[in-house]
């Protein structure tokens, strides 16, 4: 099993795969090298979740002593980032300027809070929706932008999760949901447009609040990343079922018209797109993954020119 989790222009790739003894492994993958095993930290098990343009990745691995910890790779060099005083972090997002942002458990609590990493060497809890950060609600941060803005899903007073969007200036703020349901953020662009999911599929900006995208015609969909093109990719169920008798799922690619792509597989009958790239010479790379015709999962990179 592999799952592709972002993209870079430069057409870098970066996931996790199973090794042959079940282990979770990071992965770098480019067409002239093909798949490289990152091995970020001293442990066994690694995530790779995020590569920016520069070709800095983060993600999580085992330290060798029974942590999970957050490490930024950068330049054949491995940091481990630490926590917020429990003993586990991922980094789930990593921007140009190498600010990395994901959770962390907080010293004598089980919850995990967000954080950001805009200096080196100092991890900042962003709280939650709860009330002043408490250590009794749960926060993520899934994305952050160029200028230090994360997005995320947090707890609010009343312990629903919803979508949040973090700045220096103004701290969390609620962006509320579709409806009655639960909502989370999980992309975040240059020019503040916030994707993620609320039982359907969301665009949220300043001027329009947060916008239903609507589905492939199934009942439920998720947007899992926009460029500052305003690309919007992610899955959706189609309305169809599989053998088992479970919804299709399927990678779409929302274009800034509003038409709404299905990506299809590679043979399978599930797919889906984690991440866009900025367009490079009119082509935008999707990373992801898809069943292929035996129903094993494979992680897949998708290339789209745009006329």
């Amino acid at each position: 099993m592999s799952q592709a989790k972002a993209v870079n222009r430069l057409g870098q790739v970066v996931g996790t795969s199973r090794d042959a003894l079940g282990r979770t492994r990071a992965f770098l993958w480019h067409e002239d090298l093909g798949i490289v095993d990152l091995k970020p930290l001293t442990g066994v098990n690694a995530s790779a979740n995020d590569v920016n343009e520069n070709g800095e990745i983060a993600g999580g691995g085992d330290t060798g002593f029974g942590d999970f910890h957050a490490y930024l790779l950068s330049e054949g060099t491995s940091f481990d980032l630490g926590t917020l005083g429990g003993n586990e972090s991922e980094a789930l997002a990593v921007n140009r300027r190498g600010h990395v942002t994901g959770h962390s458990r907080v010293a004598g609590a089980v919850v995990k809070h967000a954080f950001l990493i805009a200096d080196p060497g100092r991890m900042v809890d962003l709280g939650s929706l709860g009330g002043a950060g408490g250590a009794g609600a749960m926060s993520i941060a899934h994305d952050v932008n160029d200028e230090g803005a994360v997005v995320g899903l947090a707890e609010t007073r009343t312990g629903q999760p919803h979508a949040f969007l973090w700045t220096a200036a103004d701290g969390m703020r609620d962006l509320g949901a579709l409806g009655a349901a639960p909502s989370m953020a999980l992309g975040i662009n240059n020019r503040v447009e916030v994707v993620g999911g609320s039982g359907h599929a969301f665009l949220w900006t300043e001027q329009a609040g947060m916008v239903d995208l609507g589905t492939l015609g199934g009942r439920t969909s998720c947007a899992n990343d926009v460029n500052d093109l305003g690309c919007i990719v992610g899955v959706s169920q189609t309305g169809g079922t599989d053998a088992r008798g479970l919804p299709v799922t399927r990678a779409f690619l929302r274009m800034p018209d509003g038409s709404m792509l299905e990506l299809g597989t590679l043979g399978g009958e599930h797919s889906s797109a984690a991440a866009v790239s900025e367009a490079d010479g009119g082509v935008l790379r999707i990373a992801g993954h898809s069943h292929d015709a035996g129903a094993a999962v494979r992680a897949v990179l998708w290339t789209v020119r745009l006329e």
